[in-house]
């Protein structure tokens, strides 16, 4: 509004100016007062203006395609042939290893114990394989009177392979040679020493054959041995024996097997003229799968010709196995078998070499024998196992003292019914090849018929192997062994509990480079002079220092 004041007030300064040049004259020229009123009453008013907020949509053109054309030129050229010469790239070989084939290890403990080992065999070929072998270990002190308790061994083999496509022969040839003392002796008797040395000489010849071809559907081993074992009196033991191992695959889920031994022993004692034994054995199965179960059956046939119980009699023996995967890692099994258990003066020996002199051997009749239980693996590092095995034996042989000479054992056999209950489990590991574990705990309860006692056989024994590797530089092996419930007999027939034995066994090796390594080993670290036969204790603590040199 100020400004259509202003606006109107000069617009009214002119018309008064023409006003009073009309109304004046020259003579009139002064200006005479006049009072202006000017009034604000006017009010100026606009009509509103109209706004349109609508959209002008947009002008839709028809799309038409645009006329494309296209020219193709054929452009002809020839290029110059290209001779390429190229060399193949030829990957260098891989250099071998050097195979150490050879060691000789030495070394010396207490006890006057000397300790020399070898091991020759021929570098690497597709060929064949040989090589020799021998083992000298003589300890001249025991743990009784010093020399009246020493002991020792010494072996010495020779053998061969000959690989062909098809198949591989093998062969053997040695000698081994155990040496003891007759210590169980009481204490304060007078001795003649030259009556307490014993040894066992033992000269065989061994050579089988077996498939190679991996493709075929045949495998088989097939082989005999010979020995001719002797000791420090006149006895005299010579076996021959003959064995066949075969598989034939009739499909992947399918075979048979056939197995057969023949083994011809003759012996000779003291008082014993020369005797002749005859053990054949034949044994087919059958495999199959069914319905997830892995079953094999047949039968064991043996005809043995000892005088003590049935001689010159065919013995059957049913044959059954099954297996079922409880779950992918664990597997149950059960089954049932039998056989005829050969025993001669030579096993006899190595279980006992305090053998009396023309004692008595004969074969163990195991009727039946049933057993059962699981095994499976947790991982790849960890692997167990468990079960229960119930049997019948007829004919099981015992150890006993002689009740004239504690010194040295008889042998009894239970003509009646032996029932044997055998529980046991097992469990190894292995990590990363570095370490190595096996524990296995075993547990035996005899019934016996025509004895007082199970004789100098245990109820417990728990058996524990580690191996470990530190930074591929020491090697550690540890042995644990225990053994209880072990019954002796006085020489007046009455029974003896022997005190549980308790076993540890240590042995470290440092690998001074791929040659040159140096050993300690400890055995019988507890110094536990436990018996595992009546009067006879084991030697207390034992350690030995050597080296190894690997050629």
């Amino acid at each position: 509004m100020n400004k259509i004041l202003i606006y109107v007030i000069l617009f009214l300064c002119p018309v008064a100016s023409v006003f009073a040049q009309d109304g004046w004259g020259e003579e009139d020229g002064e200006i005479e007062d006049v009072e202006i009123e000017i009034v604000k009453d006017l009010q100026i008013t606009l009509p509103a203006a109209n706004r349109n907020f609508e959209k002008i949509p947009p002008v839709s053109s028809p799309e038409q395609p645009a006329n494309l054309e296209y020219f193709f030129n054929n452009i002809n050229f020839s290029l110059p042939d290209v001779d390429v010469k190229m060399r193949p790239l030829r990957i260098k070989s891989e250099r071998l290893n050097k195979l150490y084939g050879n060691y000789v290890k030495a070394g010396f403990g207490n006890y006057v114990t000397p300790y020399l080992e070898g091991y020759f065999n021929n570098k690497r070929s597709k060929q064949y394989s040989y090589g020799a072998h021998f083992n000298y270990l003589n300890s001249k002190k025991g743990p009784v009177d010093g020399d009246n308790s020493g002991s020792g061994k010494l072996d010495m083999d020779v053998f061969g392979k000959y690989f062909t496509k098809n198949a591989t022969f093998s062969g053997e040839a040695g000698f081994d040679r155990r040496k003891y003392h007759f210590y169980g002796y009481p204490d304060g008797i007078e001795l003649d020493t030259d009556t307490l040395d014993q040894h066992f000489n033992d000269f065989y010849l061994q050579a089988q054959v077996e498939s190679a071809n991996e493709k075929s559907p045949f495998h088989y081993t097939f082989g005999g041995r010979f020995d001719r074992l002797g000791d420090n009196y006149d006895a005299v033991e010579t076996e021959g024996q003959l064995f066949l191992k075969s598989k034939y695959d009739l499909s992947d889920e399918t075979f048979i097997k056939l197995g057969a031994s023949l083994s011809s022993s003759g012996r000779k004692d003291e008082f014993i003229d020369k005797q002749s034994r005859t053990l054949v054995k034949f044994n087919p199965t059958v495999g199959f799968n069914l319905e997830g179960f892995k079953i094999e059956a047949g039968f064991n046939l043996a005809y043995e010709n000892d005088s003590l119980g049935d001689g010159n009699t065919m013995h059957f023996y049913p044959m059954a196995k099954a297996s079922y995967p409880f779950t992918d890692d664990i597997i149950v099994y059960a089954g049932i078998r039998g056989d005829m258990e050969k025993n001669t003066l030579r096993s006899m020996s190595q279980m006992n070499p305090y053998l009396n002199a023309n004692v008595p051997i004969y074969h163990s009749n195991k009727d039946f024998d049933l057993f059962g239980g699981f095994k499976g693996k947790l991982g790849t590092a960890i692997a167990f196992e468990a079960g229960l095995s119930i049997a019948n034996y007829k004919n099981m042989y015992f150890f006993v003292n002689d009740s004239t000479d504690q010194s040295k054992f008889d042998i009894l056999y239970d003509e009646g019914n032996t029932a044997v209950v055998n529980i046991f489990g097992q469990i190894g590991i292995n990590s990363s090849e570095k370490l190595r574990v096996a524990v296995r705990a075993d547990y035996w309860g005899y019934g016996t018929d025509g004895i007082e006692e199970a004789w100098h056989k245990p109820n417990y024994k728990l058996s524990t192997l580690a191996t470990y590797n530190l930074y591929d530089k020491f090697l550690f092996n540890a042995e644990l062994y225990a053994f209880g419930g072990i019954k002796g007999r006085k020489t007046n027939g009455d029974a003896v509990n022997l005190s549980p034995a308790l076993d540890f066994n240590l042995k470290t090796e440092y690998l001074v480079s791929d040659q040159v390594s140096v050993f300690l080993q400890f055995n019988n670290i507890f110094g536990k002079e436990y018996e595992l036969y009546y009067n006879y204790p084991a030697r207390s603590l034992q350690f030995m220092a050597g080296l190894t040199y690997n050629f």
